[in-house]
């Protein structure tokens, strides 16, 4: 699998299969430890790094809610998934859920909280396209899609035309030089690129339509956690919101708030 595809799976799903074999941790806990340990990918932009200058909107976002309980971060470095049942960590911020179907929380005492942004594949076209609204309209050509993506895996089962690349980041860049018509993307890559690539022009395509199969919900997941706990980050994702904390850090990575979907 290529490195890109490795850490944007890990940044954005690696809750999906952790399980960890300690008790519930208590809020008191950490509040009396004075840290809360946090699970992420040490090289995976937009989404976290290891570079304290610019660690990543996951872990801006874990450091506010901290501050709100009176913690710090520790943050443990993760690049596969199969180390995460070891990290004994007690939480990570970018837990996807799913807008369709029943969401499963992790056993032991794993805990989501409330989803606090939307999130999802959008079409990319370049900037002077204005005659490609849908992936219908992609006529002729191919839509670029991550190499075993969700994305990839949906286009060619409803029958779509697909180029299979190594990153997102190589089907922006394909979109961008005209190589391929239109390419499926996460917000935080497209927002991410264009960011350090002010003189490319590429937009999500006029008018379109988020297909609920492509979108999801961003919540924190709390490994091992009671419920007071899980409570207190609850109230303090809220405050982010209402202060703008949230969007305001997204925007310094290039990426516009979206509020979440409802199921």
């Amino acid at each position: 699998m290529p490195r890109h595809t490795i850490a944007a799976c890990t940044a954005l799903m690696i809750t999906c299969l952790i399980t960890v074999d300690a008790r519930a941790t208590s809020l008191a806990e950490i509040q009396q430890r004075g840290w809360i340990r946090v699970c992420a990918h040490p090289d995976a932009l937009p989404f976290s790094s290891q570079d304290p200058n610019q660690p990543g909107f996951q872990l801006e976002i874990a450091n506010a809610l901290a501050k709100i309980l009176g913690v710090k971060v520790t943050p443990e470095w993760i690049v596969y998934t199969r180390h995460a049942r070891r990290a004994e960590c007690d939480a990570v911020i970018g837990a996807v859920v799913t807008l369709t179907g029943v969401e499963k929380t992790a056993s032991r005492g794993a805990l989501l909280t409330r989803p606090y942004v939307g999130g999802g594949y959008v079409l990319a076209v370049q900037g002077s396209n204005t005659s490609v609204h849908r992936l219908e309209d992609v006529k002729p050509g191919k839509v670029g899609v991550e190499y075993t993506s969700w994305a990839h895996y949906l286009l060619q089962t409803h029958g779509f035309a697909t180029s299979a690349f190594g990153s997102q980041t190589d089907i922006i860049e394909a979109v961008a030089k005209g190589e391929v018509p239109a390419g499926m993307v996460t917000e935080p890559y497209l927002g991410w690129f264009l960011k350090g690539h002010p003189g490319q022009s590429v937009k999500v395509a006029d008018g379109y339509v988020r297909d609920p199969e492509l979108q999801w919900n961003t919540a924190v997941r709390l490994i091992t956690s009671d419920q007071a706990l899980r409570d207190s980050v609850d109230k303090a994702l809220e405050q982010l919101l209402t202060d703008r904390t949230i969007p305001d850090i997204l925007a310094k990575y290039g990426i516009t708030y979206v509020p979440p979907f409802k199921r």
